[in-house]
């Protein structure tokens, strides 16, 4: 779950994921929309699929037990370099070296090591210091400790080295610059881009389809079309209305803003109603469905979806 998403998000929804699943078994066998659901609001979903499949791998080929071997981890869905190393790591005390953003942080400012974050000289310095100072010592103790230093002490900005435990080691610290390391990646230019979503109510209903797309795949949005302009994502909006018998009808209900990734999103919500020739009831199952604001709150739907209804008066 901290994977590319803070701490804050992540505590409202640790407790509440362990109360659904609290064990293998019941992760691997429940439907992959409930899972997504429990998920709803922490983004990047590929995490969520990839935790039900690996889970049910594990209970397949490995007997329920999670696989001490890194090697064998690896073999997981979802189960990157880092993530294996560091649940053998933490996990079993395997004396393998796993940095995060907050280690790789801290390691880089100890050692001055050069490069950018998250690149393969920086991670191979990084690897290679990690690894020494795991050669003595509970490995799981240390690397937990190196990633709480980097998370709370050791900040990307104004870093707290007046607290820090490595002050006195920190070669970075010594040479007046600690912020210089590790070097950061430039971010990509953030671009503009307008959403007109649709809000079509009946009986207390309001309209979601199931998105098609690599991008939050499965999950439930509000109708909708994004454009360079908010004209053009009106007029975009409106043909793909036309598929499911809706049109747009009055003026906006409200906005509403979101952030994915470099992309700023102006979202304009808008009302619509249903044709008396909408096909919507002969659509194929699954792909259309009618929420009331209780379900809604329920379903695998993203924090952009969440926003919309707001703006819309439904949540």
């Amino acid at each position: 779950m901290l994977q590319q998403t803070t701490v804050a998000a992540v505590r409202e929804r640790y407790g509440p994921f362990l109360e659904r699943f609290p064990d293998l078994p019941s992760l691997a066998r429940a439907r992959e929309e409930r899972v997504l659901a429990a998920w709803s609001g922490l983004g990047y979903y590929a995490r969520a699929r990839n935790l039900r499949r690996a889970a049910g791998r594990i209970l397949r080929e490995h007997g329920g037990h999670l696989p001490r071997d890194p090697s064998a981890l690896r073999a997981l869905p979802g189960f990157g370099e880092y993530t294996a190393a560091a649940v053998a790591c933490l996990a079993f005390g395997s004396r393998v070296p796993a940095a995060d953003a907050n280690v790789t942080r801290v390691l880089s400012r100890v050692f001055t090591l050069g490069g950018t974050a998250g690149k393969k000289k920086n991670r191979a310095a990084v690897l290679l210091q990690a690894g020494r100072l795991l050669s003595s010592g509970p490995p799981g103790r240390l690397t937990a400790t190196l990633m709480d230093i980097g998370q709370l002490v050791c900040t990307p900005r104004r870093p707290l080295c007046v607290s820090c435990p490595l002050a006195d080691d920190c070669a970075a610290l010594r040479s007046g610059s600690p912020e210089r390391y590790p070097r950061r990646s430039r971010k990509p230019r953030a671009v503009k881009v307008f959403v007109a979503a649709a809000c079509a109510r009946r009986d207390g209903r309001a309209l979601l389809v199931r998105r098609r797309a690599r991008l939050l795949d499965g999950l439930w949005e509000f109708p909708s079309a994004d454009a360079a302009t908010r004209p053009a994502a009106r007029r975009r909006l409106a043909r793909k209305l036309r598929d499911l018998g809706l049109s747009l009808d009055g003026r906006a209900l409200g906005t509403a803003r979101h952030t994915v990734v470099n992309r700023r999103l102006t979202i304009e919500v808008l009302p619509a109603s249903l044709n008396r020739q909408s096909p919507i009831a002969n659509r194929q199952p699954g792909e259309v469905r009618w929420f009331t604001a209780r379900d809604l709150a329920r379903a695998a739907i993203p924090t952009l979806t969440r926003k919309v209804a707001r703006a819309a008066g439904f949540l």
